[in-house]
């Protein structure tokens, strides 16, 4: 996890810090990497690829410096407003609006390197789409 300090430390009791936190590392030669299991697939998968990132040497996949992405980002400033709804005629022949909306704006600030993309797909998931495994 992430102090206030920007320090890493790893992570031995999981009560001790809050989910917003912990952070996951991007490979590099100054990376602290997890002492777990998680540690233990990043080694597993850089050797497969043959790099390691332990020392910085001349291969180019070993110069990265690396860094940290938190687990968990909350958005700032997360606003929305309707863009439009639609209108639906009823058997009596009057208009009512749908409650259905057709579109909606979102605004929201994330950090460097977060992706509004997977903001808006978390956004958009149901309840029951989650619990069928469908995105």
């Amino acid at each position: 996890f992430k102090d206030s300090d920007s320090d890493v430390h790893v992570v031995t009791d999981p009560n001790t810090v809050n989910i917003s936190q912990v952070v996951l590392p991007l490979p590099g030669y100054t990376i602290q990497y997890p002492t777990n299991e998680i540690g233990d697939l990043y080694r597993e998968i850089l050797a497969a690829d043959g790099v390691q990132l332990s020392v910085k040497n001349d291969t180019e996949e070993s110069s990265a410096k690396g860094s940290y992405r938190k687990l968990i980002q909350q958005a700032k400033n997360l606003n929305w407003d309707v863009v439009a709804t639609n209108e639906v005629v009823n058997s009596n022949s009057s208009t009512e609006k749908d409650p259905v909306v057709d579109a909606a704006r979102f605004t929201f600030e994330l950090e460097s390197g977060c992706y509004a993309t997977m903001m808006l797909r978390e956004l958009m998931l149901t309840t029951l789409s989650r619990g069928n495994g469908k995105c």
